[in-house]
């Protein structure tokens, strides 16, 4: 091996040392022994389970924690609640603003039409102002006089009020009947429009910047998550069961029909009646009766056990070897150095 031969660049590929030096890629390491969690350490707070619950997925958890941890998914959930409502209720009365603004517009153009229509009738009438003039009678009614000698007409029986309500009301009609049509047109007509017009290339000029709508999740599909798995499942107070376990004078956890000590290598059973904690051995050999699907009883207080629905598999990490299952890699994955 030359002297320098680590340090060798004129190579077109990373030798093993360089790639030991350069912090880039994708890492793999090996998962010893030390870095499983045991059996009966919380999920939370990875210490020795106080008052163990076990999940129907078998992950154990303290009491307090999952307690805590449900009541601050919950909290969240009720204040996406209220933030979602805000939003929806922020998103009604913007679109309302805008409605209304349109609707402004539609009524001064109309206002505006009417003022340089009037102006024509007005000019119109004028010349034949000196014929007729139309007057009320005692009445309220109208009727128009001619200025020659003839007998007056009678124009209208209402009462010249009710007159001008009804025509208001027959001109707002129109004025957002007229506002609709216009707005279904002038959609088409901006569309078309901004299809033909040519977009320029320069995208970093502020006035070409995409803008981004906000928007909140509705919270309806969230609910309280079991975190320890991957994909997290449902999890409900009511259906934690508290673990019994029988604890021998040195402190070690042993099943209580055959005395054996349970290690993470071991499977451990949890009986969802009672919360017996026995080994996967006894269940099959005491607990569940030769008959598959028939009911058997706890080895310690003999409560009835329906079935498998009724025993919980304790999820177990592993003993960092391969025949005791469990994750053995953890890899980390990275951006890898491009030439």
């Amino acid at each position: 091996m030359v002297r320098h031969s680590k340090n060798n660049t004129a190579s077109g590929v990373f030798t093993y040392a360089e790639r030991q030096m350069v912090d880039y890629g994708t890492k793999s390491k090996r998962l010893g022994s030390d870095s499983k969690r045991a059996f009966d350490a919380c999920y939370l707070c990875l210490n020795t389970a106080r008052t163990p619950m076990v999940c129907n997925s078998g992950h154990i958890s303290c009491k307090e924690c999952a307690m805590q941890s449900i009541l601050e998914q919950k909290q969240s959930i009720e204040r996406a609640g209220r933030e979602y409502a805000e939003f929806v209720k922020q998103e009604a009365s913007e679109l309302a603003q805008k409605q209304k603004g349109r609707d402004d517009e539609e009524v001064q153009r109309y206002v505006e039409r009417q003022v340089g229509l009037s102006s024509k009738r007005t000019e119109e009438s004028g010349a034949l102002s000196n014929k007729r003039s139309v007057n009320e009678d005692e009445e309220g009614r109208r009727v128009v006089e001619s200025s020659g000698g003839k007998k007056p007409k009678l124009l209208e029986f209402r009462d010249g009020k009710v007159e001008e309500e009804e025509k208001g009301k027959g001109k707002r009609r129109e004025v957002f009947a007229v506002a609709k049509a216009r707005e279904e047109s002038d959609g088409a007509v901006v569309v078309a429009a901004e299809e033909k017009q040519p977009k320029l290339s320069s995208f970093w000029i502020p006035s070409l910047a995409p803008t981004a709508k906000r928007t909140v999740k509705d919270p309806k599909a969230l609910s309280v998550q079991c975190q320890a798995s991957s994909p997290a499942h449902a999890l409900k107070l009511k259906h934690l069961v508290e673990v019994r376990f029988r604890i021998s004078a040195k402190g070690e956890k042993l099943c209580p029909s055959c005395d054996k000590p349970l290690l993470n290598s071991t499977k451990i059973c949890v009986l969802a009646r009672c919360g017996h904690a026995v080994c996967q051995r006894c269940v099959d050999n005491f607990v569940m009766t030769a008959a598959a699907g028939k009911s058997g009883a706890c080895v310690v207080c003999q409560k009835k056990v329906s079935g498998a629905a009724d025993v919980i598999l304790i999820e177990s990490e592993g003993t960092g070897f391969t025949g005791g299952g469990g994750r053995m890699v953890a890899t980390h994955y990275d951006s890898a150095l491009q030439a």
